[in-house]
C-alpha cells in the first residue's frame, strides 16, 4: 500500500527522535486521552453521582471521570433486590485506542488549527487515504466519504443517486422515484429507515421478489426485478438505485453481481452494493483491469479488522457525480489513515483472509454430517472448492465476481431430516435452538449467532465478520469438532428414539405420551390410573386434576432422586408430566420409562392408602361423634333432666349427689378398623402393671364397628 512522501513521513512505526516529539501537542492529546480510559478502567464508582444540579464549585478530572464509569455501569447492573454486580469496561487494544485517539486528533485539527494549516493537511490526509482504499479494494475513479453508520452511508448513497438521475433539482422531484431493495430483512428494514430520514415515501422503496429456492431466502430474482421495472417505467416512475447484498450479515446472502450490473446498466439505474465478501476485494490484485463491480460501494473496516470505532467507508464513481453535495467533513477519515498504517498492508489484509479461513476450516468440519444442512452463497460448494483453501481459491480466480462468489463470508448450518428440502417442522427448530445454546455455551470463543429465517426456521449461523473474536487457536479447533461430534450425536439419537418413543409407551397401560410446546428433549409421558383411564368422567373435575397433577409431581421427585434426566413439565392440556432431556445413543429409553410406570405404580398404591386411612379416621371420629352423643343423651335421663336445669340443678345436686358415672372416651383402633371405648386402655394398662407381658385386648361388647 503506498503513498505520498509527506505522508511517510509521519508514519506511526517511524523512529522519531524524542525531542521531535516531545513538546508535541498530538503526544499530549494521545497521552490524555490514554490517560482517561486507564483512570475510566480503574476508577471505583462515585456513590455521590448527581445529575440535577451543577455544583457550585469546581471538580478535579478523576472525579469527573469516576462519576462518568458510575453512570456508565450503573445501567447494566442487576435490579430486582439481586446483589450488584459491578460490569467491567471492554478491554481495548492498542489499535481500538489508537482509533479512538485519532477521533481526538481529527478535532484538534479541524476546530484548534488556524484554517490555513487545517484546509492543505486535511485534503492531504483525505486525499492519501482516498487513494489507499481505491486500490486495496480495486475501486477505480472513486470518492470516498466516511460516515458513523451504515444508515447515514446509504442516506448519503441516495442523494448521490438522485442528483445523478434528477440534476440540481433533486430534492424538489417532480416524478416518483423507486428504490429497489434485494429482499434480506435486516437491509429492507434499512432502506425504508433511510429513505423516510430524507423525506421519500415508503412506498418508494420496492422490495425485489426473492428465487423460489428454499436454500436462497434472500437472494434477488433478476427476472421478476427486470419485470417490476419495466412495469414502474411504463407508469411514469423514475427507477433510481438498487440495493444489493455481496455478502449479508449472518445469512451470507451473496446476490448475482455480474447480471444485476448488466440489468442495472440496461436501465441506467444506479448500483449499491454493500457485504462482507466486499472485504476480498483486498486479498489479490488481478492483472487485468477490471471494471467496477457497481456505482458505490459500503465498506465496513471497523468490523473486518477487529478494531473499535473506524468509520463507515463509502466509495462512489465520481464521473456520475460530484462530491460536494455530500457535505464531506475531510477530518473524519484520521481513524482510518492512522489505524491502516499502524497496521501496514500485510497485516490488514491478513486479517481479512484469517475470517475467511475460519468460514472454510467450519465448513470442513460441518461437512461431514448428512444431518445438517449447509447454507452459503457460493457457487454451489462442489467437492472440488470444498478442498480448496483460501487462498488456493484467490490463486485460481480469474475475476472479482468469481472470486467473491466462491468465498464465504458466513456459514449457516441447520440440523434437519434426511433428504430435507423445505423448512423444518417446530420440532427441528427446538432442536436447532438448543444445538446453538450448547455450542455459544461450551465454546464461548465460536463466531455463531442463533437466528430464524422465515423459509427454513432455526438456524446456527457461523459469523466471524459480525462478531469481533479473537484468534482461534488450534486447540479450539478440536474442541470444536469433538464438541460438534457429541451434540450431533445425542441430536441424532433424541430423534431417533422419539420416533420409537410412542410405540413404547403403547406397552404400558399407564403411560400416555404428551406434547409439550418450546421442548427439545424426547418428550414426556404422564402416569394415568388405569382406572382413571377407563372412566371418560374420572378427569371431568378440576379436583380431578388436581390429584391427578399431585400424583405427577411426587413421580417426579421420586425419579429425580435417581437421575437428574427427569424434570417436572407441563403439557398442552395444562396438566403435570414427567420430562425426558437429550439422550444417547446408549440410553435404554424402554428402561425409562419402566422405571416411570414402576414409580407411578408404588405412588398411586401408596395414594390410595393414604386415601382409605384418611376415610377411615373420617368415619371412626363419626362414629365416635355418634356414640359419645348417645351415651351423654343416656346419662341425662339416667340421672334426671331436672339436674342439668341451671340453679335449680344444683340445689337437686346438693339435696342428692349424682352417681360417679362419667362419660366414656373413645380410641380408633385401625388395625381392627372399629371404635373401641377408652375403658379397654386402662384394663390393659391394670394388666401390664400385673404382667411381664402384653396379651392382645379382647374385644368387648362396647367395640363399634365403623361399617
Amino acid at each position: 500500500m503506498s503513498s505520498p512522501d509527506a505522508v511517510n513521513e509521519m508514519k506511526p512505526d517511524r523512529q522519531v527522535p524524542d525531542h521531535e516529539v516531545e513538546h508535541s501537542p498530538f503526544v499530549d492529546l494521545s497521552e490524555q486521552f490514554n490517560y482517561t480510559l486507564d483512570n475510566l478502567d480503574n476508577n471505583q464508582l462515585n456513590t455521590q453521582l448527581t445529575f440535577h444540579t451543577l455544583p457550585l464549585g469546581s471538580k478535579t478530572f478523576c472525579d469527573i471521570l469516576a462519576s462518568l464509569q458510575t453512570l456508565v455501569l450503573s445501567q447494566n447492573k442487576k435490579e430486582n433486590g439481586e446483589s450488584c454486580e459491578e460490569n467491567t469496561l471492554p478491554v481495548l487494544q492498542d489499535l481500538d485506542k489508537f482509533s479512538l485517539t485519532s477521533y481526538s486528533l481529527s478535532y484538534y485539527i479541524s476546530h484548534c488549527l488556524p484554517n490555513e494549516q487545517t484546509v492543505p493537511v486535511l485534503s492531504l490526509v483525505n486525499k492519501s487515504t482516498t487513494m489507499w482504499i481505491s486500490k486495496l479494494f480495486q475501486f477505480s475513479n472513486c470518492g470516498a466519504f466516511y460516515t458513523e453508520n451504515m444508515i447515514l452511508s446509504y442516506e448519503r448513497v441516495l442523494l448521490l443517486a438522485m442528483h445523478r438521475v434528477f440534476g440540481p433539482e433533486y430534492l424538489n422531484l417532480s416524478e416518483f422515484p423507486v428504490v429497489y431493495c434485494t429482499p434480506d430483512p435486516v437491509l429492507v428494514g434499512t432502506i425504508k429507515r433511510t429513505a423516510s430520514q430524507i423525506g421519500m415515501n415508503e412506498k418508494c422503496v420496492q422490495i425485489i421478489p426473492s428465487l423460489s429456492n428454499v436454500l436462497c431466502p434472500y437472494k434477488a430474482d433478476l427476472g421478476a426485478l427486470e419485470t417490476i421495472i419495466t412495469t414502474d417505467v411504463e407508469n411514469h416512475r423514475k427507477p433510481l438505485i438498487v440495493f444489493a447484498r455481496a455478502g449479508a450479515h449472518v445469512t451470507g446472502q451473496m446476490d448475482d453481481i455480474v447480471n444485476l450490473k448488466e440489468l442495472c446498466s440496461k436501465h441506467n439505474i444506479w448500483l449499491h452494493l454493500s457485504g462482507d465478501n466486499l472485504s476480498a476485494l483486498a486479498l489479490t490484485t488481478f492483472k487485468t483491469k477490471s471494471t467496477n463491480l457497481a456505482d458505490s460501494m459500503t465498506l465496513t473496516p471497523s468490523i473486518w479488522l477487529n478494531i473499535s470505532a473506524l468509520p463507515v467507508i463509502t466509495l462512489f464513481d465520481k464521473q456520475y457525480t460530484s462530491s460536494e453535495i455530500l457535505n464531506i467533513y475531510k477530518s473524519k477519515c484520521l481513524p482510518i489513515w492512522t489505524c491502516f498504517q499502524a497496521l501496514g498492508h500485510d497485516a490488514l489484509v491478513l486479517r481479512i483472509q484469517q475470517k475467511f479461513e475460519i468460514c472454510q476450516r467450519i465448513h470442513s468440519l460441518v461437512k461431514r454430517y448428512d444431518c445438517l444442512r449447509i447454507l452459503c452463497e457460493t457457487n454451489d460448494r462442489n467437492s472440488e472448492s470444498n478442498e480448496e483453501t483460501v487462498a488456493k481459491i484467490i490463486a485460481n480466480r480469474e475475476n472479482i465476481p468469481d472470486l467473491l462468489h466462491n468465498l464465504s463470508s458466513c456459514l449457516v448450518i441447520q440440523f434437519v431430516p434426511k433428504d430435507c428440502n423445505q423448512r423444518v417442522s417446530p420440532y427441528y427448530d427446538k432442536l436447532n435452538s438448543w444445538l446453538g445454546q450448547v455450542l455459544e455455551r461450551e465454546i464461548p470463543e465460536a463466531p455463531l449467532e442463533l437466528c430464524e429465517i422465515e423459509t427454513l426456521g432455526v438456524v446456527v449461523a457461523f459469523s466471524p465478520f459480525t462478531v469481533l473474536n479473537s484468534l482461534i487457536t488450534e486447540d479450539d479447533w478440536e474442541t470444536f469438532s469433538i464438541c460438534l461430534d457429541q451434540h450431533i450425536e445425542i441430536l441424532l439419537a433424541t430423534v431417533d428414539y422419539k420416533e420409537k418413543l410412542t410405540g413404547l409407551i403403547a406397552n404400558l397401560p399407564s403411560l400416555e405420551y404428551v406434547e409439550i410446546d418450546d421442548w427439545a428433549g424426547l418428550g414426556a409421558v404422564r402416569y394415568v390410573p388405569q382406572q382413571w383411564k377407563s372412566s371418560d368422567q374420572q378427569l371431568a373435575t378440576d379436583q380431578a386434576k388436581q390429584d391427578l397433577n399431585r400424583l405427577n409431581i411426587r413421580i417426579v421427585q421420586q425419579l429425580r432422586s435417581i437421575d437428574a434426566a427427569f424434570s417436572l413439565g407441563e403439557g398442552s392440556d395444562g396438566l403435570a408430566c414427567v420430562r425426558f432431556g437429550m439422550v444417547t445413543a446408549d440410553t435404554d429409553v424402554a428402561e425409562l420409562l419402566s422405571l416411570v410406570q414402576s414409580t407411578g405404580g408404588k405412588e398411586e398404591e401408596s395414594t390410595k392408602y393414604i386415601d382409605s386411612m384418611a376415610e377411615l379416621v373420617k368415619k371412626g371420629i363419626e362414629t365416635a361423634t355418634v356414640d359419645l352423643k348417645k351415651e351423654t343423651e343416656e346419662k341425662i335421663w339416667q340421672e334426671g333432666i331436672l339436674r342439668h336445669v341451671p340453679v335449680f340443678g344444683n340445689i337437686v345436686n346438693w339435696w342428692s349427689p349424682p352417681t360417679k358415672n362419667a362419660v366414656k372416651g373413645r380410641w380408633l383402633d385401625l388395625e381392627a378398623g372399629v371404635v373401641r371405648s377408652t375403658e379397654v386402655i386402662y384394663e390393659k394398662k391394670a394388666q401390664v402393671e400385673e404382667s411381664d407381658g402384653n396379651e392382645d385386648v379382647p374385644a368387648s361388647a362396647e367395640d363399634v364397628p365403623m361399617e
